[in-house]
């Protein structure tokens, strides 16, 4: 769904019936509300583009300065009521395959739309429709009572919300797995990869790392009402080439010292490709490998601490 399409429907929304009005200003505002930052001179644009197209009723009184704007009669069950098919089958694939993209609250306002969507597809006796909705794989959905997506949902609803949340992060301190207690979450953003959803944030006010941490890692999620603080020059882009943290990550000449190698560190499976190990004196020896920065190089990585000293390079040194 375009962006242009969820901010004329949730503008839809927010327009009153007739003989309530209200101005391009303050659904400006309601907009605001709803997380979506837009100029007044777009929200005008918009509703002159929804009034002119017929399919809302949508009007405005000119017969005071600024005009106000009210529906004739339900907006939106109008727009839904001539959505047309095509329309229809790309709203229900998004909702199959993507709607956990969405924050609960967006989802919940837009279930209407979808039921009218799967409405249409079943009204419409459509061959092509039919094929397409039997043929597509829809990705498999956990139970919706589950709690891993009470966790997935909370945790987006405090990024679209700008809000910290307390939680128990899963956390690996001197080769012991422990579960930490953290008051002040402070969601920056999502990285969705084939390994699993991944929340990008800050996890302290006296700690200003941005951490990569994986959903399952997180648990008992609570939202606070302090807000987001959103560390300056912060990119998710930026941070993604620098951490690797995308799914292709570029090949990395990695070097490692093994303190006091025993039989079972020398022979236990070194990621990348042709690794080699050479001694590096009385007491230790050296690993080299070519290797991809992945999860599972990580948890190698991690595996081994206390055992491996990084000697390259020098990114994963400061990781």
């Amino acid at each position: 769904m375009s962006k242009k399409l969820l901010r004329q429907l949730t503008l839809a929304r927010r327009v009153p019936y007739r003989p309530y009005k209200l101005t391009a200003r303050q659904l400006q505002v309601k907009l605001e509300e709803e997380g979506i930052q837009v100029s007044l001179r777009t929200v005008q644009r918009d509703l002159e583009e929804m009034s002119g197209m017929g399919l809302f009723d949508l009007t405005s009184d000119d017969r005071s300065k600024p005009h106000g704007w009210c529906f004739e009669r339900n907006g939106l069950n109008d727009f839904a009521n001539f959505m047309p098919l095509g329309l229809a089958m790309a709203l229900k694939t998004w909702n199959d395959q993507a709607a956990d993209l969405l924050p609960a609250s967006v989802l919940t306002e837009l279930n209407p739309i979808i039921d009218k969507a799967n409405q249409v597809i079943g009204d419409s006796q459509s061959e092509l429709a039919s094929r397409w909705t039997e043929n597509v794989v829809r990705l498999p959905k956990p139970f919706a009572g589950s709690p891993d997506i009470r966790r997935a949902t909370t945790i987006r609803d405090a990024l679209w919300r700008g809000r910290k949340f307390s939680a128990e992060i899963k956390r690996v301190i001197k080769g012991r797995t422990v579960w930490l207690r953290y008051e002040q979450v402070n969601p920056l953003g999502i990285v969705a990869r084939k390994d699993g959803t991944m929340l990008l944030c800050t996890v302290s006010d006296m700690d200003p790392k941005i951490y990569g941490i994986s959903f399952e890692n997180i648990k008992e999620v609570e939202l606070t009402s302090l807000p987001v603080m959103q560390p300056r020059e912060f990119s998710v882009n930026k941070l993604l080439r620098e951490k690797g943290y995308h799914e292709e990550s570029d090949t990395i000449h990695f070097v490692g010292r093994i303190t006091n190698p025993n039989r079972a560190i020398i022979e236990t499976a070194i990621p990348g490709h042709n690794p080699r190990l050479t001694r590096y004196d009385k007491q230790s020896m050296m690993v080299e490998t070519e290797v991809k920065d992945t999860p599972e190089f990580r948890r190698w990585l991690t595996d081994m601490a206390g055992k491996v000293e990084i000697l390259a390079p020098e990114s994963l040194k400061n990781s």
